[in-house]
């Protein structure tokens, strides 16, 4: 494998981004999947989604410690033409997952029913997401290695690859909701499944999809990139530098996202006290619809993460940096297009995912509010994974934490001490959006983050 080119920087985000988003907008296709499925079941299961998503955005914090500092160190090492050193980290990042994940996902099983009831839903709603939580808690092994693998293909410059195998995952996952959500009847005489099995089908079709593309990613790395060292297992014991550069970058970007979560938990806990419609129109508003904005951003962020790792590998520094101003001015651009969408038309994209007028009435008041978050979230998500990419990320979850935790208080001065109820959560995730998107942006132009990023530089010259 030969070290990355030296095309211009906004050539090689647009050769990598549109693949990247691609990657990204399919695996929230089953974010639109649950949501399309579970509300043509009952106003209970849709209104289920909005709690079992903060538990699924946490687990993903949990995941995006490994998947993050593992894509950063490969990338690094393929900018410095280090092959079977990239081979041995994602060895390492795989191996600590797994390491990871049984313990993490019996404590969530175990506590799944306490806490979503923290959240504030209605008994039968805490069920319903109970059953898809523990449903989907047996593919979990797969949930950790699938977004590894994804963020690992990024780091060596191949998006399309992820692309292909999400599009064999996404058609798998509709194809098993609909034979296993939906009830049906029998038809020419052969004997199907009548009732359906609601939440656990969906978890079923979730869990069965990422098994099969963890799989075959897993072998794409053994066949194609000739990765041997995942072949072998001696490449999976505990080796000190590798696990700690992982984590050094790693945990301020999982522990961020994980942050994001638990802020959620309470602002899904306000919002449920209004009433539990508005659950579901929350779930609708942020996971059915703001979410296909969040996956762009998160594809040219994660082209522009590439391009600064393979620049920072080969020792670039001065396109590094440029690379993180590039990628953000592109993904500004885009989110001006989906803000006015969502602006334009609420109540016909949230219309999309429910027929209850209520959840709908609901879901388009946060989606045009949320509108005017798209910019400022663009530059906070895009100079963050720029940074990422580079090996640093302290420091921007020195504004990213408290920014999310900010919005406890501000929804509920905004909801209950102004009167503006409902609306005033809404006002106060868009508040926290403007003081991160700034923060994030100030800290990159200030280039405080360059300390970290030329300290990592260290493991490649000693490998």
């Amino acid at each position: 494998m030969t070290s990355p080119g030296r095309e211009p920087i906004l050539s090689a985000i647009a050769r990598l981004a549109p693949w990247a988003v691609l990657s990204f907008v399919l695996p929230n296709s089953y974010n639109q999947l649950d949501a399309w499925f579970l509300g043509r079941v009952s106003a209970t299961a849709s209104n289920a989604l909005g709690l079992f998503m903060m538990v699924q955005i946490a687990n993903f914090g949990v995941i995006l410690v490994l998947a993050r500092g593992t894509q950063s160190l490969v990338g690094r090492r393929i900018g410095a033409a280090q092959p079977e050193g990239a081979s041995l980290a994602l060895a390492q990042g795989i191996g600590l997952a797994m390491r990871i994940v049984v313990p993490f996902t019996i404590v969530q099983w175990i506590f799944a029913p306490q806490i979503l009831g923290f959240m504030g839903g209605d008994q039968a709603t805490v069920d319903a997401a109970a059953l898809f939580l523990r449903s989907v808690y047996w593919f979990m092994p797969f949930l950790f290695l699938q977004p590894i693998l994804d963020f690992c293909f990024q780091a060596l410059g191949d998006t399309a690859t992820p692309f292909r195998l999400q599009c064999i995952a996404v058609g798998v996952n509709a194809a098993l909701n609909w034979v296993l959500v939906l009830p049906h009847e029998a038809f020419a005489g052969v004997p199907v499944l009548e009732g359906g099995y609601g939440v656990v089908g969906s978890a079923i079709a979730t869990g069965v999809s990422r098994l099969l593309v963890a799989v075959m990613g897993f072998a794409i790395f053994v066949r194609r990139y000739r990765f041997a060292a995942l072949l072998r297992g001696e490449s999976y014991g505990i080796d000190g530098r590798v696990v700690r550069e992982i984590l050094r970058v790693g945990v301020p970007a999982g522990a961020s996202t994980f942050a994001y979560a638990i802020v959620g938990v309470f602002i899904v806990r306000l919002v449920g006290s209004f009433d539990q419609d508005a659950l579901g129109a929350y779930g609708i508003g942020f996971r059915g619809v703001e979410s296909l904005s969040f996956m762009i951003v998160l594809g040219i962020g994660a082209a522009t993460g590439v391009v600064t790792a393979h620049a920072v590998g080969a020792g670039d520094i001065e396109r590094a940096r440029r690379a993180g101003h590039v990628g953000a001015a592109a993904g500004a651009a885009c989110m001006v297009v989906t803000a006015a969408l969502m602006l334009l038309l609420p109540r016909q994209l949230a219309g999309i995912y429910s027929s209850h007028e209520r959840i709908v009435e609901i879901a388009a008041g946060y989606i045009s509010t949320m509108a005017f978050c798209q910019v400022p979230q663009a530059l906070e998500m895009i100079y963050a994974d720029a940074m990422a990419g580079a090996g640093s990320t302290a420091r921007t979850v020195l504004i990213t934490i408290p920014g999310n935790a900010l919005r406890i208080p501000l929804a509920w001065l905004f909801a209950a001490g102004l009167g503006l109820g409902i609306a005033g959560v809404w006002y106060a995730i868009l508040a926290s959006a403007f003081l991160k998107g700034a923060g994030v942006t100030a800290l990159y132009a200030s280039r405080r983050w360059e300390k970290a990023m030329l300290a990592g530089r260290e493991l490649l010259d000693a490998a």
